[in-house]
């Protein structure tokens, strides 16, 4: 029988206890995990609340259909589609609505079987292009931690095994056997791309017991497993991270080097630096147009000379800032054939496409057509 959901649930009788961010309506077959994400969101504070890209959230919402109760909780609109950040919080909250509704098992059918890496346009580029695999997962590991910040991922090498732990804030119980375990299936699938003769060699840990909701999912994934072993983890031979990969480009490798490193970037800005980043990305998306620092200067109720010394202090200045958030939003707008590049180049406050171009070039070092091509292929 499903459970009516309250916020007083999941109250913990403190005065400064977490304030659920959004409504609950209808009933959940759970609230295990729910009980789960509120300890980590509350843990977290302020940090709860940091912006990251949605990442897998996307293809896991397109995969079940978008169906009500997937956003329930948070304060994310209803409906299909994400906006190009979300909360962590609100991102602990859907995955634990993923998990208390029944649809973990399925998720990660399809995260370990789908065509598609989970996490693109970061994720798939460092598989695809990664000179070797060591490179691959080093950048995963990067990419993981900056888009999950309650995860930690520890990369250890010796002569006898290379491993990958998984450090979590989230307390053991089905909202940490789900994500943990949909990780190690992306890094499983690195491994598998690069060598695919080794991957029932992989030894697998698993915090959670063989009895446990998805251990027929666990027992199906090639290599060996170890269960209750107190930790997410799995490990191979080093020799394994030597190998290389013959599709590599080096342009698009570095394309997701910078994809990755402007998102360790935006994680460790100041609120006044996020303001700022939030009013050039609003002009961009109403107006097609790059604000003036004389309004964004506004905006803060400072003067321009102000401002300037305040991102300088920050190690940024308003150009810098403008030209980060022209190449991710066009990193992000590249891959969508639905729109034009001359859309784009407007969409991001260029007069004409000889601009956008050259811009393009200097990003990434190809043209936006090239880009383009690389991505829908």
């Amino acid at each position: 029988m499903g459970l009516r959901q309250n916020t007083a649930d999941f109250a913990t009788g403190r005065a400064d206890s977490f304030v659920p961010p959004g409504n609950f309506v209808g009933y959940r077959p759970s609230i295990e995990a729910l009980t789960n994400a509120y300890a980590v969101i509350e843990a977290l504070g302020p940090k709860s609340r940091q912006q990251i890209p949605p990442v897998a959230l996307v293809q896991f919402g397109e995969w079940l259909g978008w169906p009500e109760w997937f956003k329930n909780g948070t304060t994310l609109v209803q409906g299909p589609g994400f906006p190009d950040r979300i909360s962590v919080a609100d991102d602990l909250i859907v995955i634990a609505n993923i998990v208390d509704h029944g649809a973990a098992v399925e998720m990660l059918l399809r995260l370990s079987g789908d065509s598609k890496i989970t996490g693109a346009p970061v994720v798939a580029p460092a598989l695809y292009n990664a000179p070797s695999l060591h490179d691959a997962l080093l950048l995963a590991k990067r990419s993981t931690e900056v888009t999950t910040p309650y995860v930690k991922m520890r990369l250890q090498v010796d002569e006898r095994q290379f491993s990958i732990a998984i450090e979590s804030e989230i307390e053991h119980g089905p909202l940490l056997e789900f994500a943990s375990t949909a990780y190690l299936c992306s890094f499983q699938r690195f491994i598998d791309f690069f060598r695919p003769d080794v991957v029932e060699q992989i030894k697998f840990s698993f915090a959670a017991k063989r009895q446990g909701r998805i251990s027929a999912f666990l027992d199906s994934l090639p290599g060996t497993k170890q269960f209750d072993a107190g930790i997410y983890a799995m490990a191979g031979d080093p020799d394994w991270l030597k190998a290389r990969n013959s599709q590599t480009d080096p342009a698009f490798w570095n394309f997701a080097l910078e994809r990755v490193a402007l998102m360790e970037r935006d994680c460790n800005q100041s609120e006044v630096v996020d303001r700022i980043r939030a009013v050039i990305c609003k002009a961009m998306e109403t107006e097609n147009r790059v604000p003036r620092l004389k309004q964004v200067a506004a905006s803060e109720r400072v003067s321009e000379r102000t401002l300037v010394r305040t991102l300088a202090a920050h190690g940024t200045s308003f150009h810098k800032i403008v030209e980060e958030e022209r190449r991710l939003i066009a990193s992000e707008l590249i891959g969508n054939t639905s729109i034009s590049l001359a859309e784009i180049a407007r969409a991001l406050g260029f007069t004409d496409m000889s601009s956008f171009g050259r811009s393009f070039r200097q990003w990434y070092g190809m043209t936006p057509g090239q880009a383009r091509l690389w991505r829908t292929d």
